[in-house]
């Protein structure tokens, strides 16, 4: 079977797909990634049996087969010398031949009789939901920066989706900080359920989508997966089974003290502080005197304050939080100002976007600086 391609277009499916290779597995096989060529396309899945990715590109064959890629032909075809690349395959042995122009490369495949399935739930363009991949992306973004990364809470390794009527709502915790962002559409008209999707599955779904406002992405879920679905692009993942903590109850209904501020001039400034902030609390002061908000570090390195104009309603707050965690929060922010309501120099900080109303963040300060 001979196959006769671009090479940065055979690439750029390779590369995507990619992202779905195991990095330790017990199962030797999902290693590879699985080539079915058809008559008018290829079609390319790889899966860790978390995630699942399938791409496809366009291409005249003459042959029809399907085949296990070893991973290193994403290294070759990502320095391959040529725009034409030639696939020579032996559907007896598995051997590639790969050539162009004066490069020539011999590999080993696989059988694909005992891939697993690389599909999870099933996404029919027609009748799944739709939201522009644009604005997806914006939402997974508001969100998956305060999700946990220690294996000890799987719970809190997980983005919790929140259907109801025509609303999704996502929900992020490491159980220092909580990231909620909500969105509407009245073409919706969902079954109240929940479901608990891997961040770091979110992660890669992100960097696959585009930022376009007006290309549609479906999606679709049951009980054990959830999975998106473009016009090149299929994304499941497994749902993580933990059960979600209720966090309704650690957000305060009423502030004490609320600021508005320059959410550009606020990042920059914490960006400066955080030079010098040390330790794995990574703090800073923020405090409130006379309409201005001081952010003040002192460390061995050295010290540093400096002091920002705000609109300041509520008595003047003095506390210490993660500079990391004002950060990530202010990076994803698209508005000129950012509101910040504080609660006590003991209680949580939240930030809200203005205009914004489906987005909350809240934050632990630190009660002790050492």
């Amino acid at each position: 079977m001979r196959i006769s391609t671009n090479s940065s277009q055979l690439y750029s499916c390779l590369e995507t797909v990619e992202k779905a290779l195991p990095v330790r597995t017990t199962v030797p096989l999902i290693n590879n990634i699985y080539m079915q060529v058809k008559q008018e396309e290829l079609l390319f899945s790889a899966t860790n049996l978390e995630m699942t990715i399938n791409t496809c590109m366009k291409n005249s064959n003459n042959d029809t087969g399907d085949i296990l890629l070893p991973s290193k032909i994403i290294d070759i075809m990502r320095y391959f010398p040529t725009s034409e690349v030639n696939l020579d395959i032996n559907l007896e042995n598995y051997r590639i031949e790969i050539s162009g122009g004066s490069a020539h490369f011999q590999l080993y495949g696989a059988d694909p009789q005992d891939y697993p399935s690389t599909a999870f739930i099933e996404v029919e363009n027609n009748d799944a939901y739709s939201i522009e991949q644009g604005v997806l992306k914006k939402l997974i973004r508001a969100v998956v920066y305060a999700a946990s990364a220690e294996e000890t809470r799987p719970a809190f390794n997980g983005i919790l989706f929140t259907f109801k009527d025509d609303t999704i709502n996502l929900t992020a915790s490491d159980t220092y900080r909580l990231a909620i962002k909500g969105i509407n559409n009245q073409n919706w008209s969902f079954e109240e359920h929940k479901c608990l999707v891997p961040a770091r599955v979110l992660r890669e779904l992100i960097r696959l989508l585009g930022d376009d406002q007006q290309e549609k992405v479906y999606f679709n879920m049951d009980s054990r997966s959830i999975a998106f679905n473009t016009d090149s692009l299929y994304f499941g993942s497994r749902l993580l089974e933990e059960k979600y903590p209720d966090v309704s109850g650690v957000i305060p209904k009423d502030y004490e003290t609320r600021v508005n501020i320059d959410c550009k001039m606020l990042e920059d400034t914490i960006s400066r502080a955080a030079l010098l902030a040390q330790g794995k609390n990574q703090a800073v002061n923020l405090s409130t005197v006379n309409s201005n908000l001081e952010v003040k570090v002192s460390s061995q390195q050295g010290s540093m304050d400096e002091s920002i104009p705000v609109g300041q309603n509520g008595p003047d707050i003095d506390l210490f939080v993660n500079s990391r965690f004002v950060l990530d929060v202010l990076r994803i922010s698209e508005e000129e100002s950012i509101i910040i309501d504080f609660h006590g120099n003991g209680g949580p900080i939240i930030f809200r976007i203005e205009n914004d109303p489906g987005f909350l963040y809240l934050v632990l300060p630190i009660k002790k600086f050492n």
